[in-house]
């Protein structure tokens, strides 16, 4: 379907060959070529700038929850007629929280200016934007040469990681009754336990001196814990993102004590550093809010429940 410039433009054509056939002078037929002539005319300035302008976007990949952030498209390989506009419709849609945005915006001169989107921040969230139209118009809007941009990388929204208002004591609440078992390939460990020699045992291992005590070989079993697993299961969010907030805080406080833990939302998440911590968030924030998957916590060292921003445990 034509857009109003095109049908505007007939219009006048029309309007300007009934002034021909009813205004015999010398106005007429020239008033008619200027109808016909003005937009080639405008064509001819503008094309060279429509066809040699390229974009460029830039998104961030995280960003934090509340800080302004947007998205921004330039335009690179300048013509010396920038005589042209570009037009731009974009959707952004939150994944974790099912809020959809759109945006629609205008750029008169691309060389010199830019186009930026500012990005929904104020809850956290895979953001997933789509530029569905990018085209450049002359002065008059009449043609429209249309660009096709590549797919762009989500932006995920993290939240800042809060304490909840009564924080667990971590280093109490990680005390348990420890349950140890042999360690896979042996190798050091503080934890160790005396038995007898068995063929292939390594010779390190030998407790030369309680051997010669008792007149046959003993050797030390390095032992690792079994029940050291640490489970933060996120099982409501709250109002105002609490929950994520406080899995955040949690997760980051365990990587600073480098203990290893497994965060629990739609599925399991095995986190060792606070990079793994982003990586679990990007993956999280990125379906919808759901139930908690099931966990096998029979043999967990700790379980943190994270309910509206509080931390239970069990």
């Amino acid at each position: 379907m034509p857009g109003l410039s095109v049908l505007f433009y007939l219009l006048s054509i029309a309007a300007a060959y009934l002034l021909r056939l009813s205004y015999l002078g010398w106005f007429g037929p020239y008033l008619f070529a200027c109808v016909i002539a003005v937009p080639i005319f405008c064509l001819l300035l503008a094309l060279p700038a429509m066809l040699s302008v390229k974009p460029e976007i830039s998104l961030p990949e995280t960003i934090g929850k509340g800080d302004s952030a947007a998205l921004r498209i330039t335009f690179q390989g300048a013509s010396f007629l920038p005589l042209c506009r570009a037009v731009i419709s974009a959707e952004i849609e939150n994944r974790f929280i099912g809020e959809h945005w759109r945006f629609h915006g205008e750029c008169r001169a691309p060389s010199d200016e830019e186009i930026v989107i500012p990005l929904p921040t104020e809850m956290c969230g895979v953001l997933r934007c789509r530029v569905t139209l990018l085209e450049y118009r002359d002065l008059l809007g009449l043609i429209r040469i249309r660009r096709e941009l590549p797919a762009l990388r989500p932006c995920t929204v993290l939240p800042h990681p809060i304490s909840p208002e009564n924080p667990p004591d971590l280093d109490d609440a990680l005390e348990s009754s420890p349950s140890y078992q042999p360690k896979y390939g042996g190798g050091f460990s503080e934890e160790h336990d005396l038995r007898e020699y068995r063929p292939g045992d390594p010779s390190n291992s030998i407790h030369w001196k309680l051997s010669s005590k008792a007149d046959k070989l003993i050797v030390r079993e390095a032992l690792e814990r079994e029940n050291n697993e640490i489970f933060l299961i996120l099982e409501r969010v709250g109002r105002e993102d609490r929950g994520l907030e406080v899995l955040f805080w949690l997760s980051c406080e365990l990587c600073r004590k480098e203990l290893p833990h497994t965060v629990v939302s739609d599925r399991c998440y095995e986190v060792h550093n606070e990079a793994d911590t982003i990586r679990a968030f990007q993956a999280l924030l990125s379906v919808p809010m759901g139930v908690p998957c099931r966990a096998d916590t029979s043999r967990a060292r700790c379980v943190f429940w994270i309910r509206d921003g509080e931390v239970f445990l069990s």
